[in-house]
């Protein structure tokens, strides 16, 4: 089944076409749904609305509408990178006689009329793959959208979700010609409050007796950095490289609970974010918590997965 053999049916069917994401997007959610809007453009003439939260860092791409000012009662919606309807960037989509779901993570609902879920590295890959098949134009702008999502839900292509696959669709997407220094110095341009919260993390970062790299990054902090979300779950990388501890978890308060960020390298771990929860990637998950009280039960939790 090909995402866009269902597009070409069943969008001239309603008066609008609407691609969504997830909430505290990224840039995997950001590049596929603004990819795939260039890509309808381009190759049907439909001006797709995109629907999402703000997100300052990958403006570069292109803009979107905020969640609450479509009505979708007579609108095709496609929602990528999205494993459950919750969790949607506006969850009034549900109201729409047309939903597609376009997802990489493990499947926990297939909330969509249809639903396209393969565990790829990135949603991003999903749709590149897709329109190749299709032979499809894949524009500069489209590129760009999709690789910026493939490069950043890869760690620059780094993960263990990567194969030879992934690769040979990055080089497609580099034939189109866009410039790729200048996307990766956008990609990585930082501010200086995030660098100064980089330098924090380092100074608070702790490690349990399991051997579990945790930080617990509060609403005090997140106010005095002028975090958004996507820079608090910069904090991961700090805890990546560290020699001898392959899981790593951040917590951070978010409107009211904790939210969950859990990593590992080739560990899984995703049956630890259920438990709480979540959901997610094998080895890359999350959940949110109701109280910073059970922070030390999941970091218990997660030492129970360190190798021997």
């Amino acid at each position: 089944m090909n995402a866009f053999d269902i597009i070409e049916r069943e969008s001239p069917k309603y008066s609008k076409t609407v691609i969504i994401g997830h909430i505290q997007p990224d840039g995997d959610c950001t590049g596929s749904s603004l990819g795939l809007k260039y890509l309808l453009k381009d190759n049907y003439g439909i001006e797709a609305i995109v629907i999402n939260q703000p997100l300052k860092s990958m403006g570069f791409l292109g803009s979107w509408a905020a969640p609450g000012s479509i009505d979708y009662s007579d609108a095709f919606v496609i929602q990528v990178d999205n494993s459950t309807r919750e969790r949607s960037a506006d969850t009034a989509f549900m109201d729409a006689p047309a939903i597609l779901k376009i997802d990489h993570h493990i499947v926990v609902d297939s909330y969509g009329h249809w639903n396209i879920e393969e565990q790829l590295s990135s949603c991003c890959q999903i749709i590149a793959e897709h329109a190749i098949a299709k032979g499809l134009k894949i524009g500069q702008d489209a590129a760009r959208a999709l690789y910026t999502g493939m490069v950043t839900d890869t760690g620059t292509f780094s993960y263990s979700g990567v194969d030879s696959q992934t690769l040979k669709v990055a080089s497609i997407l580099l034939e189109s010609g866009f410039d790729l220094p200048l996307l990766m110095s956008q990609v990585k341009r930082r501010s200086w409050a995030s660098v100064e919260f980089t330098k924090y993390c380092y100074d608070k970062l702790q490690i349990s007796e399991g051997g579990i790299p945790w930080l617990y990054v509060t609403q005090d902090v997140i106010d005095h950095f002028c975090l958004t979300p996507d820079m608090v779950s910069q904090a991961l990388s700090v805890m990546r490289d560290i020699d001898g501890h392959p899981i790593y978890v951040l917590f951070a308060d978010l409107n009211g609970k904790v939210r969950v960020e859990f990593r590992s390298d080739r560990i899984r771990i995703v049956d630890v974010a259920v438990k709480f929860g979540g959901g997610g990637h094998e080895c890359a998950c999350g959940a949110r918590l109701a109280s910073p009280d059970t922070i030390p039960d999941v970091v218990k939790e997660l030492e129970k997965y360190m190798p021997q």
